[in-house]
């Protein structure tokens, strides 16, 4: 045990100097930790850390000097901290975005430096209220898919799977190809439960078809008949997905007065619309009356 404990204390007085941005400290425990064990486990994962510490800020004056230092934290930066300092990494790493956040509000959205706006920096650095008003601040945010995946995960970290419904379902018809993703990354227990439910449900819909998951929009209006998800229909794509949410909440809201005229052709338009939705439609009304 005496052996190792050299190396072990002058490895966490080292995570300790970091923690405090002191990197002076932290190189001169690295050089303690060298003398006493050079094959020591993290010591290249130390060394890059305080490196990082003595070069930053990185060059972030236009997007592409941005977006070069946003992948050198990731790739370089993160890692490292994930290895040397487990629990204290998050704590360690927040305050690189937070100086790239506030370095790049300056420069406007490009939808070719994506990863250089400061609305997905702001998430990085937990300040999920930052980064909604900068989502909210690119023109025509509404048809935007980064705006509406960043404005997501910010309402989300402000409220919860309430106040990120609309966006989501947004996002869901606008890029259906980031939905999986998104959905993965916001981890709702509840989401992730609807998720495998409309891929358990659905299983009508093409795996290979990019455009499959923006039925889950219809799928969850249907599921979920009592949860806002009103979207303004004008702006949104058409398409067989997009008609389906449309008129599935055309349903719900006719079913709250009963059986009628109206009710017998919005489903018989459905079922023109998408025969195994309609199923699916009829079978959870059967099964709601039983």
């Amino acid at each position: 045990m005496f052996l190792h404990s050299g190396p072990v204390v002058f490895a966490n007085d080292a995570v300790d100097a970091l923690c405090r941005r002191d990197a002076l400290r932290a190189a001169d425990c690295i050089r303690r930790l060298i003398a006493e064990d050079p094959s020591y486990r993290t010591l290249g994962a130390l060394q890059t850390l305080c490196r990082a510490l003595r070069e930053w800020p990185f060059p972030a004056a236009n997007p592409t000097e941005m977006a070069d230092a946003v992948a050198r934290l990731e790739t370089e930066v993160q890692p490292a901290a994930d290895m040397a300092m487990c629990a204290e990494a998050q704590g360690f790493m927040r305050p690189f975005w937070r100086d790239l956040a506030n370095a790049a509000v300056s420069h406007p959205y490009d939808a070719d430096f994506s990863q250089s706006f400061c609305a997905g920096l702001y998430l990085r650095c937990g300040d999920s209220g930052a980064a909604a008003k900068a989502a909210q601040s690119i023109p025509n945010w509404q048809n935007n898919s980064d705006a509406l995946y960043w404005l997501t995960l910010a309402r989300y970290g402000i409220g919860g799977l309430e106040a990120c419904r609309t966006s989501l379902m947004r996002l869901a018809l606008l890029a259906p190809s980031r939905l999986s993703a998104t959905i993965a990354e916001i981890d709702d227990p509840m989401l992730q439960e609807d998720w495998s439910a409309f891929q358990d449900d659905c299983a009508w819909l093409d795996p290979h078809d990019e455009t499959a998951d923006a039925w889950f929009p219809a799928w969850y209006r249907l599921e979920h008949p009592d949860a806002d998800t009103a979207l303004e229909a004008a702006s949104l794509p058409t398409m067989p997905a997009t008609q389906a949410f449309v008129l599935i909440g055309r349903l719900i809201e006719i079913e709250r007065g009963g059986y009628s005229l109206d009710l017998v052709a919005g489903r018989k338009a459905l079922q023109e619309l998408e025969p195994d939705l309609f199923a699916l439609y009829m079978a959870k009304r059967e099964s709601a009356h039983r």
